[in-house]
């Protein structure tokens, strides 16, 4: 199973990222935006992928991805919910580098990608 600390290793690889605690959670956040973060139990994780990415996801493999969505006053899609047990360490390290460049600032994209 993958844990906190695998998702740690490989983010903290990624330009300009930092650790924080949201709700006594680990979490990881670019330039101040939230991109990746583990739920209560350590045994699922949360990244901020595209609705597009999140929907294949989930028609690819609906017992490992679950979409979220929180209810205001119009539903606002959050990210993709990720059960730890059901996928690879690569699948692992893809899911957070895509959360990292859907927040990443376009110029720091192109740094990275340049270098």
């Amino acid at each position: 199973m993958l844990t906190i600390d695998d998702i740690r290793r490989y983010a903290t690889t990624l330009p300009e990222v930092e650790e924080f605690t949201h709700f006594r959670l680990p979490s990881f956040r670019v330039r101040g935006k939230p991109f990746a973060g583990v739920e209560k139990g350590d045994r699922t994780a949360v990244f901020s992928v595209s609705p597009e990415q999140a929907a294949a996801a989930v028609a690819a493999d609906p017992t490992a991805y679950e979409e979220v969505w929180r209810k205001a006053a119009t539903m606002i899609f959050v990210g993709l919910r990720v059960d730890l047990d059901r996928i690879s360490e690569q699948r692992m390290r893809e899911l957070v580098e895509q959360a990292w460049r859907h927040k990443a600032p376009k110029r720091l994209l192109a740094a990275y990608d340049a270098g």
